[in-house]
């Protein structure tokens, strides 16, 4: 019998030659190679070829892991990108020099840089860096990791921030005072030390050692609806940072290096620091990011024709496609018209 018919005899087919009594070692080297395929995938042997009972098959592993049954990825490398070059913050300095020393924070408004920033310093120094949205409602499992089924294995795959806290790398989480509670209770317990052994936290029941090369970055936006308060023993442990409102010719540089024409500057700059001032002084709810002039800068320039060139029709829509209320959508209606009659008046 050769080895093709051998592959396909039934279990008992195989049972029954087994038992025969002339049986010979060939015969039993054949069958056994029949059956290797069962051996592989942890099937138990069919057949007892020496008289004793087979013992229990054992599970598929997955692939050895540095600890035994935790995964831990690869945390990626930094990236910094804008459609021109990069325009350097007055406050960069003091984030690279608290970088040096510990954690930081970045409070301020939306469309500040307080994210590019972090980026573009990572970059610059050939970081590693772990990314975590906290706009969502961030847990600690996402911090940690979670279990996942593995070749019929329950394993735990690490999350990029706990693999960056244990490899030394950088991670920065965004919008961290959307963070659910377990979440900043486990922040606090594990950045404690920066830049010194000691610290760690527990993943998968085992304790893991924080690299004292960890550096984390929060960058959050105060007063926003749906944002909580901070606890103030986390706080204590990162350098804050108080980043200020894109305006003026700092906003103007932000634009031009996102290849915005020229002509469209003055009317973007001029309503968003407008829309700021009248925020901070509680005339309008909504406090309209940078990134709405960014927007509408790009919608006019696609949509531009000799007839059709208007970057403040565009700007309207940008900011009050945002706002859902109908009185919050009135009160940005009459601000933006008084800042054109004041701009246009200006102009005379």
């Amino acid at each position: 019998m050769n080895r093709i018919e051998l592959e396909n005899l039934s279990i008992g087919e195989l049972r029954a030659m087994a038992a025969d009594a002339g049986l010979n070692t060939q015969r039993k080297a054949q069958i056994v190679a029949s059956l290797a395929d069962d051996y592989r995938i942890g099937a138990a042997p069919a057949i007892q070829l020496n008289g004793t009972a087979p013992k229990p098959a054992q599970p598929a592993q997955p692939p050895a892991t540095p600890d035994n049954a935790i995964v831990w990825p690869q945390v990626p490398t930094a990236t910094s990108s804008v459609n021109g070059d990069y325009v350097e913050p007055p406050w960069l300095g003091e984030l690279t020099a608290a970088a040096a020393i510990g954690h930081v924070e970045l409070l301020g408004p939306a469309g500040s840089g307080k994210t590019l920033a972090v980026h573009h310093l990572a970059a610059s120094l050939g970081k590693n860096l772990a990314v975590v949205t906290a706009d969502g409602g961030l847990r600690k499992r996402d911090l940690v990791g979670q279990r996942e089924l593995v070749s019929g294995q329950t394993i735990l795959m690490a999350a990029e921030f706990a693999a960056a806290a244990r490899a030394g790398d950088w991670a920065l989480i965004d919008e961290a005072n959307m963070s659910e509670p377990d979440a900043l209770a486990f922040l606090n317990g594990m950045t404690d030390r920066p830049g010194q052994a000691g610290s760690s936290f527990q993943v998968g029941g085992q304790t893991v050692e924080v690299h004292p090369g960890f550096r984390c970055f929060l960058t959050r936006n105060p007063g926003y609806i749906g944002t909580r308060s901070m606890n103030e023993a986390l706080r204590d442990r990162f350098w804050s940072i108080e980043v200020p409102p894109l305006s003026g010719d700092s906003l103007a540089q932000m634009l031009s290096a996102h290849d915005v024409p020229q002509r469209y500057v003055p009317d973007c700059v001029w309503l968003v620091d407008t829309l700021y001032k009248a925020w901070e002084a509680n005339r309008i709810s909504y406090q309209v990011s940078p990134r709405r002039a960014l927007a509408a800068a790009q919608m006019a320039e696609a949509t531009a024709t000799k007839a059709d060139d208007d970057i403040r029709h565009w700007l309207e829509r940008s900011i009050l496609s945002k706002v859902d209320a109908k009185h919050d959508k009135d009160a940005l209606e009459t601000t933006i018209a008084k800042a054109w009659q004041a701009m246009d008046y200006a102009a005379e």
